[in-house]
């Protein structure tokens, strides 16, 4: 019997599994076919069993058998009352033939005996198979349990044997005992791996021939062949038979491909016996441990289940969570975890376990344990960033990384989540939508999902509309995680055809719409500078663009951005780290496409590109210039104008310093507000106007500022032209060169 080691937890129960009679034949010779199932081959176990009792017997007693009125001699099976230690020891050595040739012919007609399977499994060699089997008999078999107490081998009696008994049973001599002895040391595969268990605890006074071990009741289960969970962990573990199918799960081919690849190359080398060679040659368990990383909803709990579905394996997953719910430690969760996907070839899954790779943890330091044990393949998956223990990562066979979904495979994920029974209206074009919402898989099925309950709610059909998908999907960009103070995001509804700026910047506005569809079709990003005198200005001029491109703004406020401090760090609503403001920024963001916008209200651009001696304003202005290298978006900066011409860093694309209304509109917003001027006012005003040359929402501050001081002074709300001068010297400085009236 070849070995496979499994672990299983040290605290298994110690009292007896359910008793079974099994009535080995006493005289009748077995006849060389196969068994016909489990329990008529644990019939022959009992009889091989009851032979090395006798055998050992015998040879203690140095007798023959014969009749001696003072002294009680047991009745052996298939021993004639005068047979010698040899003709007893030929008995066995037959049986033990005829057993080992049987299991043959039954593994061949395909039926499953479980005591060769977990042997196999566990990778036990002869000597540990004979060891598991006594054990197992001295639990299950009542005829072989009174057979040993006859022969008085120990003073107690139980379903466990002393670590000496064994070995006089299965050593035929005082050498071969003392080399067996290390079948029973804590780095013996039986102990190490929690095949056999201590009734108590070692030290260096206790004599190890007289501890007794135990055979793992789970183990008893499972060769008697019941396999039903009643351990109270799984109420929290979930074992699964799970029907995904990998053309479901939406992953670039060649990554999905090498994982397939490698899982199945895995099982081959385990069923034809080339890992074990591994196993003893590495000394530590060869598991196949994948870690599944990246955002949450890109597909790693569904690529597990398909895994499963692929390879007809179940799966036993847990998470994180339900470890803090189970009650017991990460020791005994684990090993129960691990010993039970070993024994029905199972997958282990740890979802969410982004805590137990704490560095150094007890979580972390359990798993290490159990994963160096284990011969199986386990599936680790988290949303965070890999920050494991070393001798944890060590152990990892192959990281995949999940990234949030490009366009192109947002299409295919619309397409494959789409269920057969849903009907798209003419409106639905669902490339639109994988281009203009930046979705994960999950929140691509929530939406659709969602869209076809309103549907069946509202109209009784499976229709699907733009307009609901739309809903359902500004539903989940809704319920993202809140972006804190640093981000604002919202719908733009400035129209630059009604925008207050001169037509050509007007049209050079609209025109870097165009400019943008073209670049992300080569997913190449564009980056810009929108200045003005009022940045309020600059803020609607960028809320045009991003109109004029059906982009939602994500707008920051720079001066807050730009923080390095450990403090102001801030959990990314997809990967779930933490990460700079300025990062943040320049994250992928699962919601709907968008245009990121700084809004630079201090003027710290200006500094920054002057390059002056301020070492702070290089390093930031180095940092952001690092993230826009790589940045494949829209981004714009909008900050107030200066009077200094600086040389623009290549990573900007465009600066457009926004010009003020011509004088004539100017002069038009001016009487809006004031109503109507007598010559004289008119004539006031046009100076004011050449003078200081303004933008709309500043003639707007203007006037509302020198109504208030009218109104504290005069009791008029109606300011004059003293009163307008008074608050737009204060407010603007003159230019000294006036432009010529009415020039575009």
């Amino acid at each position: 019997m070849n070995s496979l080691s499994v672990s299983a937890s040290s605290h298994c129960a110690q009292a007896p599994a359910q008793i079974l009679a099994f009535q080995a034949p006493i005289s009748e010779r077995v006849a060389m076919e196969p068994f016909t199932d489990n329990l008529d081959h644990i019939k022959a176990l009992e009889l091989e069993a009851s032979l090395i009792l006798a055998v050992t017997y015998i040879r203690r007693n140095k007798h023959g058998l014969k009749e001696d009125e003072e002294y009680f001699f047991p009745s052996f099976p298939l021993i004639a009352p005068n047979a010698t230690v040899d003709d007893v020891q030929n008995e066995l050595q037959r049986i033990v033939s005829e057993n080992r040739r049987r299991e043959m012919l039954t593994i061949n007609k395909g039926i499953s005996l479980n005591f060769v399977s977990f042997c196999n499994q566990w990778q036990l060699d002869t000597f540990e198979c004979s060891v598991v089997m006594l054990l197992l008999m001295q639990n299950i078999a009542p005829d072989y349990i009174s057979l040993f107490g006859d022969c008085e081998f120990e003073k107690g009696r139980g379903n466990g044997m002393e670590i000496g008994t064994l070995l006089s049973l299965l050593c035929s001599d005082l050498g071969k005992q003392l080399d067996c002895r290390r079948y029973f040391s804590v780095v013996g595969p039986l102990m190490r791996n929690d095949i056999i268990v201590l009734n108590g605890s070692v030290d260096d006074t206790t004599n190890i021939l007289d501890e007794k071990v135990f055979l793992c009741e789970r183990f008893v289960r499972f060769i008697l062949g019941d396999n039903n969970l009643y351990n109270t962990c799984f109420r929290y573990i979930k074992q699964e038979k799970c029907c995904v199918n990998l053309d479901q799960v939406i992953l670039p081919d060649h990554l999905k491909n090498d994982i397939v690849h490698t899982i199945d190359s895995y099982l081959t080398g385990r069923n034809n016996g080339l890992i074990e060679h591994l196993d003893s040659f590495f000394g530590y368990g060869t598991a196949l441990t994948l870690l599944f990383h990246g955002p949450s909803g890109t597909g790693k709990t569904m690529m597990a289940r398909a895994i499963a579905t692929h390879f007809d394996r179940q799966i036993f997953s847990l998470t994180a969570n339900d470890m803090r719910e189970i009650p017991g430690s990460y020791d005994e969760i684990l090993s129960t975890l691990f010993r039970e996907a070993a024994l029905q070839g199972a997958i282990v899954f740890l979802d969410e376990c982004d805590d137990i790779f704490e560095n150094n943890g007890s979580a972390s330091r359990s798993l290490l344990i159990e994963i160096e044990k284990a011969r199986c393949i386990v599936i680790m998956a988290t949303n965070k960033p890999v920050d494991l223990d070393p001798a944890l990562e060590r152990r990892i066979t192959m990281k995949v990384h999940f990234p949030i979904p490009e366009a192109d495979t947002r299409l295919e994920m619309w397409k494959a989540l789409m269920p057969d029974t849903a009907e798209l209206a003419e409106d639905v074009n669902l490339a639109d939508f994988a281009e203009r919402y930046h979705f994960t898989g999950g929140l691509i099925r929530n939406s659709i999902f969602l869209a076809i309950t309103a549907a069946a709610s509202s109209t009784g059909s499976t229709l699907l509309t733009a307009e609901l998908l739309h809903l359902a999907a500004a539903l989940q960009t809704a319920t993202l995680a809140e972006e804190q103070s640093v981000c604002r995001t919202y719908t733009p509804l400035i129209i630059l055809d009604d925008f207050p700026v001169r037509q050509r910047q007007r049209m050079e506005l609209k025109n870097i719409a165009n400019v943008w569809r073209s670049l992300r079709e080569r997913q190449t990003g564009l980056a810009l500078i929108l200045s003005a005198t009022d940045i309020h200005t600059a803020i609607q001029a960028a809320e045009g663009v991003a109109k004029e491109c059906h982009l939602k703004i994500r707008a920051f406020d720079y001066q807050k951005v730009i923080s390095f401090s450990e403090g102001d760090k801030m959990i990314d609503p997809v990967t779930q780290r933490k990460i700079l403001p300025l990062d943040y920024a320049f994250s992928p963001a699962a919601c709907d496409a968008s245009i990121t916008l700084f809004i630079d209200h201090e003027g710290l651009l200006d500094k920054m590109l002057a390059k002056s001696e301020d070492k702070m304003g290089d390093i930031l202005m180095q940092g952001l210039l690092a993230r826009l290298r790589y940045n494949k978006g829209l981004f714009c900066m909008v900050t107030k104008s200066t009077a200094t011409n600086h040389n623009l860093p290549t990573e900007f694309n465009l600066m457009i310093d926004l010009e003020h209304p011509s004088e004539e509109f100017q002069m038009k917003r001016w009487e809006q507000l004031l109503g109507e001027m007598s010559e004289e006012s008119e004539r006031g005003m046009m100076q004011i106007v050449e003078e200081y040359p303004m933008h709309v929402s500043e003639i707007d501050y203007v006037a509302r500022q020198a109504g208030i001081l009218a109104t504290i002074r005069r009791l008029d709300s109606r300011p004059n032209l003293d009163e307008l001068q008074e608050v737009i010297s204060g407010y603007r400085q003159r230019k000294n060169v006036p432009l010529l009236f009415g020039r575009e």
